[in-house]
């Protein structure tokens, strides 16, 4: 007797084991490739990023949802319009002769810049990042393209740029104002002195004390105006008579510092020590006034009671920039400051001591902060009152973009 839908019964046709296997990996593979497809469409519309791609001939295949919103149209007012119809009219020749020669292989896919028109005539400036897409062949057959909006950083940039521009002016002439007023301000004061020279001279006998005192007063002031005005005018020189950078040996400048101040440090009873110091790319005069500053206050800012020391050395240091270069100290055993002051000493005319404690103009820190700026480095200083100062200064051993005489 035979049983209905047994195996070999008639109106049945089993499936073999391995063509049932078949039909389950085609099922699987197809809905793999279903979830695969699935996948990267939500990934290409949630992208934060404008993205599209385009055909062989430069026509919209597919937008998200980030590049409509940026420039105001639809995915079905782009999607089969070529891309340059989105461009400023200026750039769409020029887009649509580079985009096909892309597309080809024929340029390389660098990053450019293009001005985009938004539906509402706005202008939106895009920087393009593009991906050749290929056949199985690997034959080229349209562009993947990333846009990113930086519109408000070009404009920021160009802001920067003009308000550099201006405050360069603005320097130059202020440079070239404190130089000619200076020189200007120079022959008055010097015809003071003269005339009071004279004047004490030959008359002094019948000025009495009471005159006297106020000749000596007027010359004096006369000279402290004088010595202002000459440290004006190296603080403008810092960058308008500066000289090109070359090989500059620290210790052979700190040398001749040195022996230039001799007798003021014979005359304070004072010694300098100096380490080994290293060869820089920089301008060596301004080295020699930077130095000459530092050493000279470690020996006017002395304790009364105690022979003023001055120490220099130097050691390695990377820059905050990551730059090869050098720690430079310069430490003296003086009476020292308060560290709430640390940024007020390097600001033009800033003394933290009576013009009749010690003499100056407040100018000298204010230079080195300068010298050392325009060597691409920084000075900061440590101290305590009573404990002495220490000057801290980081130089390159090359500005960047400078190069050695050879």
């Amino acid at each position: 007797m035979n049983v209905q839908g047994s195996p070999g019964s008639p109106g049945t046709a089993p499936l073999d084991a391995p063509e049932s296997l078949k039909l389950l990996d085609r099922q699987s593979l197809e809905q793999k490739l279903r979830d695969s497809e699935r996948h990267f469409q939500s990934w290409f519309q949630d992208a934060p990023v404008a993205c599209h791609e385009v055909d062989r001939n430069g026509v919209l295949l597919c937008v998200n949802q980030a590049e409509c919103e940026l420039l105001g149209f639809s995915a079905e007012e782009m999607v089969g319009r070529p891309i340059w119809d989105f461009m400023a009219s200026e750039d769409r020749e020029k887009t649509r002769a580079g985009l096909l020669q892309r597309i080809a292989d024929e340029q390389p896919l660098i990053p450019l810049e293009r001005e985009y028109k938004r539906r509402d005539g706005s202008s939106v400036l895009m920087e393009i990042h593009q991906k050749r897409i290929r056949d199985a062949a690997g034959r080229p057959t349209g562009l993947r393209t990333f846009l990113l909006d930086i519109t408000q950083r070009k404009r920021a940039e160009a802001t920067l740029v003009e308000q550099a521009d201006k405050l360069a002016r603005s320097n130059s002439e202020l440079e070239q104002f404190a130089y000619v007023a200076s020189h200007d301000l120079q022959e008055p004061l010097r015809k003071i002195q003269a005339f009071g020279d004279r004047l004490k001279t030959k008359y002094e006998s019948g000025l009495g004390p009471d005159g006297l005192d106020y000749l000596t007063r007027m010359q004096n002031a006369a000279g402290r105006m004088q010595t202002l005005i000459q440290d004006l005018l190296s603080l403008s020189r810092v960058a308008s008579n500066s000289k090109p950078f070359t090989s500059v040996d620290l210790g052979d400048v700190i040398r001749t510092v040195v022996s230039d101040l001799e007798m003021r440090i014979l005359d304070a009873g004072g010694s300098v020590e100096i380490g080994t110091l290293p060869v820089i790319f920089g301008d060596r005069g301004q080295m020699a006034q930077l130095f000459q500053n530092l050493i000279g206050n470690g020996i006017k800012f002395r304790k009364p009671d105690e022979k003023p020391v001055v120490k220099i050395d130097s050691e390695p240091h990377t820059l905050a920039n990551g730059a090869a270069g050098w720690q430079i100290s310069v430490e003296d055993n003086g009476i020292g400051f308060d560290e709430k002051y640390q940024e007020r000493i390097f600001q033009i005319f800033q003394r933290l001591h009576g013009r009749n404690e010690y003499e100056g103009t407040g100018i000298g820190l204010a230079i080195c902060r300068k010298i050392v700026d325009r060597h691409g480095g920084a000075i900061t200083a440590n101290s305590q009152p009573g404990a002495g100062a220490r000057f801290i200064i980081a130089l390159p051993q090359h500005r960047q973009g400078d190069k050695p005489n050879e």
